[in-house]
């Protein structure tokens, strides 16, 4: 399972099992999961790996490369938390579903729908809708999740944080990743070049544009840097897969 995202390669946001859970989103703020109670961190084997997004009370979505290969049984979900050291509401999935059109090395279609062994609610726990808006460069979604505050500081922060990033034209980001990745339709780029970013520890999270969850922090080169702006996965047009995960 390709799991870090690296300073100089295309691959994704989140760490192998055997790392350090190090935290925190670029240029963020830290927030209390009250305000983001949709997002949830996965763990395997009792190690933060990524976060997701609560699309209904027994569904998570987050990315596939996060999970595939990874045994149902070594997950587990926690929602309501807003420190990695929390409790939280705790839950074992039950199934996991990947599309098999995901690629390894484009992570083209790099969603995953994971089923939960029972619903889950509390206090700070809600879902959030999938998305239905049509979104255009320059407009801001807002990233939360647990990833790393710099690209160099591997120091563990156990606060979420949250973050604005603009959507940038598609064409400009195909120009920027032209000679280290493929930007496909099943993705969009979005950051504030050189200040605000997704990084290494908050793959699968949510993007979210007018309150439904439209994107899904994927990969990206190095973190907030100038010409490599985040790529997500675009909801709508993973859609099908995620509706028909939901109903199975």
């Amino acid at each position: 399972m390709a799991t870090l995202w690296l300073v100089l390669h295309l691959i994704p946001l989140c760490w192998a099992a055997s790392n350090e859970a190090n935290s925190r989103i670029v240029g963020g703020v830290p927030v209390d999961i009250a305000s983001v109670p949709y997002l949830v961190n996965l763990r395997i084997g009792g190690r933060f790996i990524c976060g997701g997004s609560l699309v209904t009370p027994q569904h998570v979505v987050t990315a596939a490369h996060c999970v595939k290969g990874v045994g149902a049984s070594r997950m587990l979900v926690v929602a309501g938390a807003t420190s990695l050291t929390e409790t939280g509401v705790r839950i074992g999935v039950d199934k996991v579903f990947t599309p098999k059109a995901y690629n390894t090395r484009t992570l083209a279609m790099d969603v995953a729908v994971l089923k939960l062994k029972a619903p889950i609610s509390g206090p700070k726990v809600s879902t959030i809708e999938l998305c239905n808006s049509s979104f255009k460069a320059g407009d801001l979604i807002k990233v939360s999740g647990w990833g790393q505050i710099t690209e160099r500081n591997k120091a563990a922060s156990m606060q979420v944080r949250s973050v604005d990033v603009a959507l940038i034209p598609r064409k400009t980001c195909m120009s920027q990743y032209k000679l280290r990745g493929t930007i496909t339709n099943t993705m969009f780029c979005a950051s504030v070049p050189g200040v605000k970013d997704a990084c290494e520890g908050d793959s699968g999270g949510p993007a979210v544009y007018q309150g439904q969850l439209c994107g899904i922090v994927s990969w990206g080169v190095g973190c907030a840097r100038k010409s490599s702006p985040g790529v997500y996965t675009n909801v709508k047009t993973v859609r099908s897969f995620i509706d028909k995960a939901l109903g199975m």
